[in-house]
């Protein structure tokens, strides 16, 4: 005890030197922060991430809707111009295009289409007075299409059978039409 004592009254009698002049003791800020932490940033990312695909696949389905919508009134404008060009003529033409025919169909209607927002082609097809053959001349019928991006209720109202493959393939995407009798 009495050892412990003299230790104490040296300590408080020394004088400071500058190793011990400067000690500060150790203190925690424990304030919160400002700013936020990786893992906020990364769950921010993620949810922004997952809102824009899917934003981004709902449009491009819409777009691609609207091109289908597209095809569908050019068969119509088509089918019309088609039914003016018989009308006059008493028979349909071997071709869509102006270079085969001696009439072109924009004769009938200024704004008929020949290839759809994709650059493809309409198909058509002139055929024989009862459906079943390619026709060459005084063609009596014809088959219409365009191939649809999407598989949509609309195919169900397409004319064309499955099974019936007259001048090209009706099947699949292909929204596709004959003559209105």
């Amino acid at each position: 005890m009495l050892y412990t004592f003299n230790v104490i009254n040296f300590l408080k009698n020394v004088k400071c030197n500058s190793l011990t002049r400067n000690l500060q003791p150790t203190t925690y800020n424990l304030q919160p922060s400002k700013g936020f932490t990786i893992i906020e940033l990364l769950v921010v990312v993620a949810i922004i991430g997952i809102v824009s695909g899917i934003i981004v696949a709902s449009v491009s389905g819409s777009k691609a809707k609207g091109r289908d919508a597209k095809r569908i009134a050019d068969i119509s404008v088509i089918q019309l111009a088609l039914e003016r060009y018989y009308d006059e003529k008493r028979y349909y033409p071997t071709d869509l295009s102006s270079s085969s025919n001696s009439d072109d169909l924009s004769d009938y209607d200024s704004s008929v289409p020949t290839k759809d927002s994709s650059g493809n082609d309409y198909k058509y097809s002139a055929l024989n007075a009862d459906n079943t053959a390619t026709c060459s001349n005084d063609c009596q019928s014809y088959h219409l299409g365009a191939t649809l991006e999407l598989a949509n209720g609309i195919l169900d109202d397409d004319t064309v059978d499955e099974d019936n493959n007259i001048g090209f393939i009706g099947t699949g995407l292909v929204y596709d039409v004959l003559p209105k009798f």
